[in-house]
């Protein structure tokens, strides 16, 4: 087998959707034929900071497992020193999900976060409206209430990639530049602040449109602040997102949950979403280029 050859990319040249900023592509070739490539370049780890290193689009020609590894240990090798690099695997897009984590394990990364997909669809169920909360949207009382909000519940969030993202940065400094990103315009309208009915406040959760397709939603951030938890708020919040999908003509809503968030798995089954539905499952892989 040959050595891996380096083919420097054009990062201006993002896929639709991705997130992913090439700067390079790795491949690996046999007597002229590729056995094996992965993209090197900067990412937004599950959208919430645009500054990680992390390897997409990996392939590899049938049996040609030494080389995908081979091409991803060069990869991990071009990254600047003690950079953190990430491995995405998801269900969704790869029936081969079973190979890319054995060859993530064999190069040395580490399962960082692992997140399940929940599915709920919009057949005409009844959505009560709650009985003891007042929700309004940022469109119609701005912003200000929500970056205390956010910042409050996510000082003790179980999703290890905000966990991470929270501890180099002040929470609302970061909450205030995540909402430039995930609640400007249409958007605002189905970002839900909550309160009690004594105007005592409670939590907050954000619907979007999900990346790519008008029909489906998802719910970018939901919480409850630490002193309300316990009272079953979250799953008022999880129907005050769907109604919000709804109104916005969205057919179904598809959420990610860390699965070591125990609760809000268990929150997303009772609101009558569904795990098995929709094959989305990630996996993320992450190792730290030697110093």
């Amino acid at each position: 087998m040959s050595e891996v050859r380096r083919v420097v990319l054009d990062p201006s040249q993002v896929r639709p959707g991705s997130t992913l900023r090439p700067i390079a592509r790795f491949v690996v070739e046999r007597d002229g034929v590729e056995q094996a490539s992965v993209v090197f370049g900067r990412a937004e780890i599950f959208e919430r900071e645009p500054t990680e290193y992390a390897l997409a689009r990996l392939r590899w020609a049938e049996g040609g497992l030494e080389a995908a590894r081979a091409a991803v240990t060069a990869a991990v090798e071009s990254a600047p020193s003690g950079a953190a690099v990430y491995l995405p695997v998801n269900a969704a897009v790869s029936p081969d999900h079973a190979a890319r984590r054995e060859v993530a394990e064999a190069c040395g990364f580490r399962l960082f976060q692992e997140k399940e997909g929940f599915w709920w669809a919009d057949t005409g169920q009844p959505l009560p409206e709650p009985a003891s909360l007042r929700l309004e949207p940022m469109s119609r009382i701005g912003r200000a209430a929500f970056i205390d909000v956010i910042g409050r519940c996510l000082t003790q969030t179980l999703d290890r990639t905000d966990s991470l993202v929270l501890a180099r940065h002040r929470p609302q400094q970061w909450v205030n530049t995540f909402l430039d990103h995930h609640a400007a315009a249409a958007e605002a309208q189905s970002w839900l602040y909550a309160e009690t009915t004594s105007k005592v406040p409670v939590g907050f959760v954000g619907l979007a449109q999900r990346d790519g397709d008008p029909a489906v939603g998802t719910i970018v951030l939901i919480g409850v602040l630490p002193e309300q938890r316990g009272h079953g708020y979250v799953d008022q919040l999880l129907l005050a997102a769907y109604r919000a999908a709804r109104m916005r003509g969205f057919a179904a809503v598809l959420s990610l949950v860390d699965v070591d968030n125990h609760p809000m798995m268990a929150a997303m089954c009772r609101s009558g979403a569904d795990a098995n539905v929709y094959p989305w499952h990630k996996w993320l892989y992450a190792t730290t280029r030697d110093a």
